[in-house]
């Protein structure tokens, strides 16, 4: 089967969405990518040692 033109679109377009079916193409043919490895939980940083400071007690020992 032979791919249609289109007569709208100028001969670098054309060149380009050549080149774009491609990458498709060998993308599709490729396999998958391997996956991440799962986040590890952050570390406790030193300005707060045991753990972060809870917003609601933190706000009621002002005033």
């Amino acid at each position: 089967m032979v791919a249609p033109t289109l007569p709208h679109l100028s001969p670098e377009h054309l060149e380009r969405l050549a080149e774009l079916a491609d990458a498709s193409r060998l993308r599709a043919a490729l396999p998958p990518p391997p996956k991440p490895p799962p986040a590890r939980c952050r570390s406790r940083s030193r300005q707060y040692p045991g753990g972060w400071p809870n917003p609601w007690r933190t706000g009621r020992r002002r005033g």
